[in-house]
């Protein structure tokens, strides 16, 4: 048996937007040429995603937005798209891969649950962590990792850990759970950056959910360094501390150097590098990890940091564990992981962790 479950599908390629926008069908076509490498030499597990239900996605989603989107997708035909906001469109088929996309992570926590597996990554378009509850946003149109979080308590994984490692806010997801303390929300972003009104460390929860929703927003030119320090500094301590029964990514991977959206200077050896870190950090606390993809554009990088993902997610011991460091993190330690590149210094980064983590050792003891 694989450590993980592969949820895809080529039906995720249906969902259309205008030629020269990045969120395009191409994103998975490339990512599917290589994860069908390596899943083939690695046995992984394979699932078919199924459409969620209008039901589950109202969890998250309000049910006049959803049977909105429904309406708009009912006028289209062919090749024909609305333009829902500044950079999020809708076609004839993308409600329909929307509700696929949605289900595809609810057929990962089943695999979790039952045990067939011990990890799942979710590779879905459209992506989802903008989306809000009431309106689409940043070309996402539900939320998906928001969505499974909610099913995922309905099938007895009460206390719930999301980490979101895209270049930009997961707005959407801050607000899904920001007075909701069995979620704990936290998200590394590029700031000042889109969307530009969330992010900043003091949006911290309401009501019951204080202190359960933590930002890192870190600066321009943070590479895989000022990420690892983040983590290790922040999130790792509240992790163990929140003690969930699941963690869960939205794995963008538009922080990556050289994506062309962001300005941030992840490698590709930092993206493994993070991924280990969420693997250590559920095998220490004995709970299963769920990776969904959301951002990255560049169709190289993103493609290959998917892959250092899953090869961390999919190795069952130290030894193989180790051939991932020796083919992807030795090659690029010594060159992308040993200083902080781009606008920022290494003291602008600690400077920021400092202060989040000041803050928010009013709610945690272990950050005292």
């Amino acid at each position: 048996m694989s450590r993980l479950a592969l949820v895809r599908d080529p039906r995720f390629q249906k969902h259309q937007t205008p030629d020269a926008h990045p969120e395009t069908p191409h994103r998975l076509v490339a990512i599917d040429n290589v994860i069908s490498r390596f899943s083939l030499e690695h046995g992984l597990t394979e699932l078919p995603p199924r459409a969620a239900e209008t039901g589950q996605i109202a969890a998250v989603h309000k049910p006049s937005y959803i049977e909105e989107l429904h309406e708009n997708a009912l006028k289209l035909s062919g090749e024909e798209l609305i333009k829902l906001d500044g950079d999020t469109f809708m076609g004839a088929e993308s409600f329909d891969t929307a509700l696929l996309a949605c289900g595809a992570g609810l057929v990962a926590i089943d695999a979790v649950k039952g045990g067939e597996v011990q990890s799942a990554f979710v590779a879905v378009r459209p992506p989802g962590h903008h989306a809000l509850a009431d309106k689409p946003m940043g070309f996402c149109l539900f939320n998906n990792v928001a969505v499974a979080a909610r099913y995922a308590q309905t099938r007895g994984y009460q206390k719930v850990f999301i980490i979101d490692w895209d270049v930009h806010h997961g707005n959407g997801t801050q607000w899904a759970f920001y007075d909701d303390p069995s979620v704990f929300f936290t998200s590394f972003q590029q700031y000042p950056f889109w969307p530009y009104d969330s992010g900043w460390f003091t949006e911290d929860g309401l009501g019951d959910g204080r202190g359960h929703n933590m930002n890192i927003p870190l600066p321009r030119g943070t590479g895989d360094r000022g990420y690892l320090k983040a983590f290790d500094r922040l999130v790792k301590p509240l992790c163990e501390a929140f003690a969930p029964d699941l963690i869960m990514v939205s794995a963008g991977y538009d922080a990556h150097q050289d994506d062309p959206l962001g300005q941030q200077r992840i490698s590709t050896a930092g993206y493994a590098m993070l991924s280990q870190r969420v693997v250590d950090l559920g095998r220490a606390l004995g709970v299963p990890c769920v990776v969904f993809l959301e951002g990255g554009y560049n169709v190289k990088s993103l493609s290959e940091s998917a892959v250092a993902t899953m090869r961390v997610l999919n190795a069952r011991n130290d030894s193989e564990l180790g051939e991932v460091h020796a083919s992807y993190l030795m090659p690029y330690a010594a060159a992308s992981s040993n200083h902080i590149t781009g606008d920022s210094s290494e003291h602008q980064v600690d400077e920021r962790i400092d202060e989040v983590r000041r803050h928010f050792a009013k709610y945690w003891r272990v950050l005292r």
